[in-house]
C-alpha cells in the first residue's frame, strides 16, 4: 500500500488529505481540515503563512497516526499570491492578499495595455495576477524587492519550506502574468514589471520529485525517511483539472463559490475575440494548455440560504432549497437573475438585490424562497450555457459532455437542469478533484502510474461518478 499526503489549499480553507493506492484503486479520506488562513493588517488583507505552515505540519502528524510511513507529499494552492524569500532565506510571515487594494493599483498603472499582456501571455488579463502586484510592491516601496532573493507562489513556498529547494510550478506560473507562451519567464514583462529574472525561481515539471524533506523536519517528526515532496500540478484548478477523468469532447465546470469552465487544448488561443469573450490560458499538464473563462457560481445561493436562515431563525439547508426550487419550477415560476449584474457583486440584503434586479420576483419579497432560489438557478444555468456555446466557438470543437466537480455537483437539481439547458451529458465527480488530482500527480512522480490518461482510468475506477442526462 503507497500511502500519499494531499495538501490541497484554496483561498478560502486548506485541508490535509491520506491517499491510499494499491497498485488497482485509490482509497481517499480527510484527515485535517483548517481556517482562518486571512489576517487583517491596517493597510488590508494578508494571509498567516506562519499558521498556514502549522496546519499543514498538523496534517502530516494526523496522517502518520494512521500510517505507519508516508511515501510522498504534494501540495497544491490558490494561484496568483505569493510569498518573498528575504536574503536570509526566511519566507514573508504575511504575505498579501489578492484582494488587497494594491493589486488594483498596481493594474491601473501597468505600462502595458491588457490586449499586449493578452498576447504575450495568453492569461487572463486580472489586477489581482502577480505581475501587477509585483510592480505596485516594488513603486510604493523599492526595498521589498531589493532586499527579497525569491518570490515564490503559496504552493511553491510550502514546498520551499518542507525541502529547502526552490522551485515554480509551472502551473501556478502561468497564473503570475510572467509567463511567455513558450513556457518561460517573459524578459520583457519582468523588465517593465521592475523584476529582476534572478527574483523568479526555476520552473519545475509536474509530476516530477520537487525534494525530500528537511532533515530538521524529519527529526522533529521521528521520521524513519525523507519523505519526497512531488511537483505535483500545484495550481488548484489544474490539480482539479487532472482529477477528472475527461473524456473526448468533454469540458469541465469547477462549481464552487466561484465557477470556472474550459476545457483542454494543445495549443494557448490568444485571438482578440478570446480576451474580449472573457477566457483565457492556464497551465496544465503534458503540454495541455486550459483554456477557461471565469463565472459567477454558488454564492449567490449561498447568500440567499445565509439570508433566510437568519429570517426564520433556524439553519435553512442547501438541500431544503433545492426542494423549493424544485416546487417553484413544477408551479411554472419563470424568474431568472442575470448573475453578471453588479448588483450581485457583494449585496447587503440578497433578497432586495434580487427583487430590485427582475420585477417578476417584486411580489414575492420575503415570503417565497424557492422562487427566490429557483431564480438564481436559472440565472446560474444560463450563464453556463452561453459559455458553453462561447467555449465550443473559440476551440471550433464540440463539446458532447460536461465534467463537474466542487461543491455545485453535489446539488442534483443544478445538476440536471445544466443538462436540460445544455443538452448535454452532465458528469458529476469526483467533488473534490483538485485532491484527486494532487495523489494522481504523486503517483505519476512515484512512477506508479504512466501518465494523466492512465491516472484518470484509475481515478474513475476509485471514485464515485454520477450520470445527468438531459431531460425534456
Amino acid at each position: 500500500m503507497i500511502n500519499c499526503l494531499v495538501v490541497d489549499l484554496g483561498a478560502g480553507s486548506g485541508r490535509a488529505m491520506l491517499g491510499r493506492f494499491d497498485g488497482q484503486k485509490i482509497d481517499l479520506s480527510e484527515v485535517h481540515r483548517f481556517s482562518g488562513m486571512e489576517m487583517r493588517l491596517d493597510d488590508g488583507p494578508h494571509w498567516d503563512l506562519n499558521r498556514l505552515l502549522e496546519e499543514i505540519k498538523k496534517g502530516l502528524q494526523l496522517a502518520l497516526e494512521r500510517c505507519a510511513k508516508i511515501d510522498s507529499i504534494g501540495v497544491d494552492s490558490w494561484g496568483v499570491d505569493y510569498a518573498l524569500v528575504d536574503a536570509s532565506g526566511e519566507l514573508q510571515a504575511a504575505p498579501h492578499h489578492y484582494r488587497h487594494n494594491r493589486s488594483q493599483r498596481g493594474y491601473d498603472a501597468f505600462p502595458t495595455t491588457p490586449s499586449e499582456m493578452f498576447e504575450r501571455t495568453g492569461s487572463q488579463v486580472l489586477p489581482i495576477n502577480t505581475v501587477y502586484q509585483l510592480f505596485s510592491a516594488g513603486k510604493e516601496d523599492p526595498s521589498v524587492i531589493a532586499t527579497s532573493q525569491r518570490v515564490l507562489m503559496i504552493a511553491d513556498a510550502v514546498n520551499y519550506h518542507l525541502t529547502g529547494a526552490v522551485g515554480g510550478d509551472l502551473t501556478l506560473a502561468r497564473t503570475s502574468g510572467l509567463l511567455s507562451l513558450d513556457g518561460k519567464w517573459d524578459r520583457s514583462i519582468c523588465s517593465r514589471a521592475g523584476i529582476p529574472l534572478g527574483l523568479l525561481p526555476p520552473l519545475t515539471q509536474p509530476g516530477t520529485i520537487f525534494g525530500r524533506l528537511r532533515e530538521e523536519l524529519q527529526l522533529e517528526l521521528q521520521l524513519h525517511n525523507r519523505i519526497p515532496v512531488i511537483s505535483v500540478a500545484a495550481h488548484d484548478t489544474a490539480s482539479a483539472v487532472c482529477g477528472l477523468p475527461l473524456r473526448t469532447q468533454e469540458a469541465f465546470l469547477i462549481c464552487g463559490s466561484w465557477s470556472i469552465i474550459g476545457r483542454e487544448v494543445c495549443h494557448a488561443i490568444t485571438s482578440e475575440d478570446a480576451r474580449l469573450s472573457g477566457f483565457g490560458n492556464e497551465g496544465g499538464i503534458e503540454g495541455r494548455q486550459l483554456f477557461l473563462r471565469s463565472l459567477n457560481g454558488l454564492h449567490l445561493l449561498q447568500k440567499l440560504r445565509a439570508h433566510w436562515s437568519r429570517r426564520v431563525g433556524q439553519e435553512i439547508s442547501f438541500a431544503q432549497m433545492s426542494d423549493l426550487a424544485t416546487i417553484a419550477s413544477a408551479r411554472g415560476m419563470s424568474a431568472s437573475i442575470n448573475p453578471s449584474d453588479p448588483t450581485f457583486f457583494d449585496p447587503p440584503d440578497i433578497v432586495a438585490a434580487l427583487t430590485r434586479a427582475c420585477p417578476e420576483l417584486a411580489g414575492c419579497t420575503n415570503d417565497d424562497l424557492g422562487t427566490l432560489a429557483l431564480a438564481v438557478y436559472r440565472g446560474l444555468i444560463e450563464d453556463v450555457a452561453e459559455s458553453l456555446l462561447a467555449l465550443e466557438r473559440q476551440t471550433n470543437e464540440p463539446v458532447a459532455r460536461l465534467g463537474i466537480c466542487g461543491g455545485g455537483g453535489q446539488d442534483a437539481l443544478l445538476c440536471q437542469m445544466i443538462a436540460n439547458r445544455t443538452s448535454r451529458i452532465v458528469t458529476v465527480g469526483p467533488i473534490e478533484a483538485s485532491a484527486w488530482g494532487n495523489i494522481a500527480m504523486q503517483l505519476i512522480g512515484l512512477g506508479l502510474i504512466e501518465n494523466l490518461a492512465a491516472a484518470r482510468i484509475v481515478i474513475e475506477k476509485s471514485a464515485d461518478i454520477l450520470n445527468y442526462y438531459p431531460q425534456k
